[in-house]
């Protein structure tokens, strides 16, 4: 069997011929001899086709490549097959490990990865928050978003009646509300991770009571102190994840923003935490938690009463009923007088 010995003085490899003589290794080079027990050498685990290593206990060692003959000489030292080696040439242990890989992959896909997203959304500083918010506004006035149609005293009234509006908590930034327009995308209202809630004239005119539009924004901001946006911007980007989490960097979590606000569709678990908090909102306010069940009535009217036909990919999109999906049970959670 051939090697390449290496003495521990130099970096030079010499080629040996190795045997097994007697319980004893022996080395033949072009110029000498040596010889080891077998008590004073240890021969490294065999991993895949990797050169294995023959360590003297004075110093020195051996590569070697021909693993079939190293394994062959092994055989007959009487040395049992390490757990590793038995493994690796296990087809049991291949299926076994396989899949463990594929539910090591789901469980992080399921859990850890949200869970992750949660823990980062809280810890994100607030100028990252900013710039998630303005790239997205930015975009989204470029793309799908005009002008708001309604004067600046009806604007007026319905940010001074959300601002009127107490949280239950001290307000971890500001709010604001940003006023526009997008008939192709209908009726609508979403929050932005920095705190800013754009509230489209479609959804405005479905109303004439300005507290259903408070209960909406409410509903809205809730999402915003949960950092539900942020965690779908995270989960939504594995690699985002990884270098805001280990490096700090957020530039590729920022590229992200935008295409996953405008295709947001929050959890049932996101959709219950903003309910709730914007029900108890509205009853700390002394307004009634079935305002929220009652525009969201009037946002499914309005839905079923669009033609199908006219409905174009940006519709789907951004559709209030796509990203929050009401359904029957939610409305009776908020208004369990109607029962």
């Amino acid at each position: 069997m051939q090697g390449h010995y290496y003495d521990g003085q130099s970096a030079a490899a010499q080629a040996v011929d190795i045997t097994l003589v007697d319980d004893v290794w022996v080395l033949c080079g072009a110029e000498f001899e040596l010889r080891w027990p077998l008590s004073q050498v240890n021969v490294s685990e065999r991993l895949g086709n990797t050169p294995r290593r023959l360590t003297f206990s004075a110093g020195g060692h051996c590569e070697v490549t021909d693993l079939a003959a190293l394994d062959a000489l092994l055989v007959h030292t009487q040395t049992q097959r390490s757990w590793l080696d038995a493994m690796q040439h296990s087809f049991a242990w291949a299926g076994i490990a396989s899949v463990a890989f594929v539910a090591v992959l789901i469980f992080s896909y399921v859990y850890l990865l949200p869970w992750s997203a949660q823990v980062m959304a809280q810890r994100l500083p607030s100028i990252v928050l900013q710039k998630m918010g303005s790239s997205t506004l930015s975009t989204l006035d470029r793309v799908m978003l005009q002008p708001s149609q309604l004067d600046a005293t009806r604007q007026q009234t319905l940010a001074r009646a959300f601002a009127q509006l107490t949280p239950l908590t001290a307000a971890q930034m500001p709010y604001r509300i940003e006023f526009r327009s997008a008939p192709k995308m209908g009726a609508n209202a979403f929050a932005l991770p920095d705190g800013t809630i754009v509230l489209l004239d479609e959804l405005v005119a479905l109303t004439q009571n300005d507290d259903e539009i408070v209960a909406v924004l409410a509903h809205e901001r809730a999402h915003v102190e949960q950092r539900h946006a942020a965690r779908m911007v995270l989960q939504s980007s594995a690699v985002g994840l990884l270098m805001t989490w280990y490096m700090g960097d957020v530039s590729s979590l920022l590229a992200t923003v935008p295409s996953v606000v405008m295709q947001a569709q929050y959890s049932r678990e996101m959709e219950a935490e903003a309910d709730e908090i914007a029900k108890q909102t509205l009853r700390a306010n002394h307004l009634s938690s079935c305002l929220l069940g009652t525009m969201l009535e009037k946002l499914e009217a309005a839905h079923q009463a669009s033609p199908a036909t006219t409905r174009n990919a940006d519709d789907v999109v951004m559709d209030y009923l796509s990203s929050h999906p009401a359904t029957a049970e939610r409305i009776q959670q908020m208004c369990p007088e109607r029962r």
